[in-house]
């Protein structure tokens, strides 16, 4: 009978003899063992691949996708003028300002709703420096001057008539209805070169109403989605020029016309 230390030392024993066997045929055929070096590999692999998982999951962006997209099956496109976006157009060349919709609902661009030559020459008349190519109004002619200040020369266009214009489409489609928010949205175009005081008189145009030559400018109204507003009992915020347009017919003299700008370099 062999005890348990015995055996174990038999089996030792064998196993040395077994693997100088083995590596003495591998000696004698010049084969090599590949079996060692394959489970390096299975070993590498196996953390090499938990290390990629793990720097997988700590770079992950956390966001919320949609359950489905909505398809032109599923909602098809209005049509009622009132519902359609106008997506008015603004757009600056060197010499002239064009008007037209994305829509094609007020004007294109091959047949615009107006167009407005630059203008602004000394001797025109004015209410602020903005209307003039040399940024200078005579306050008491109110007509354009020469500056003083030998300022930059600017564009200038006919923005009172661009205003009447926004104005008119504004007061004929929206008046004394409840206007949908997406139709204040607007486009305006203009390339690298159109001075910075020209963009921001194009802008103030197509905000608001603009008030008589010589009149105090008060603002307008803007919407808003303002949760606190919303469950007002008033609508409207004189204070903060607020009002919740789901609640308020719209008024062209006192609200908006289409202050939600968007810059755009061309047509695509």
């Amino acid at each position: 009978m062999y005890t348990a230390q015995q055996v174990r030392s038999k089996q030792r024993i064998a196993i040395r003899r077994r693997e100088d066997s083995i590596e003495q045929d591998e000696i004698e055929s010049g084969e090599i063992n590949l079996i060692p070096y394959l489970d390096i590999v299975t070993n590498l692999m196996l953390f090499l691949l938990a290390s990629v998982t793990a720097g997988i999951i700590l770079g992950q962006i956390n966001t919320t996708l949609p359950d489905r997209s909505v398809g032109p099956s599923d909602k098809p496109p209005p049509t009622n003028p009132d519902d359609i976006p106008l997506k008015m157009t603004v757009s600056i060349t060197r010499d002239r300002i064009i008007l037209w919709s994305v829509s094609g609902l007020e004007g294109t661009l091959q047949a615009p709703k107006a167009v407005f030559p630059r203008e602004g020459q000394n001797g025109d008349q004015c209410d602020g420096g903005y209307m003039c190519e040399s940024t200078y109004c005579e306050p008491k002619k109110r007509l354009c001057a020469p500056s003083p200040a030998m300022a930059m020369p600017q564009w200038v266009y006919d923005y009172r008539k661009l205003n009447e214009a926004l104005y008119e489409i504004a007061n004929r489609r929206y008046a004394n209805k409840i206007r949908k928010k997406d139709s204040y949205q607007s486009v305006l175009m203009c390339d690298p070169s159109v001075p910075y005081g020209t963009i921001i008189s194009v802008m103030g145009a197509m905000r608001c109403k603009m008030p008589a030559i010589g009149a105090e400018s008060v603002g307008c109204l803007l919407p808003t989605e303002d949760e606190n507003l919303k469950k007002a009992k008033d609508p409207i915020d004189p204070i903060g020029k607020l009002y919740d347009n789901d609640r308020t017919p719209f008024d062209p003299n006192r609200m908006a016309l289409f202050h939600e700008i968007i810059f755009s370099p061309g047509v695509q």
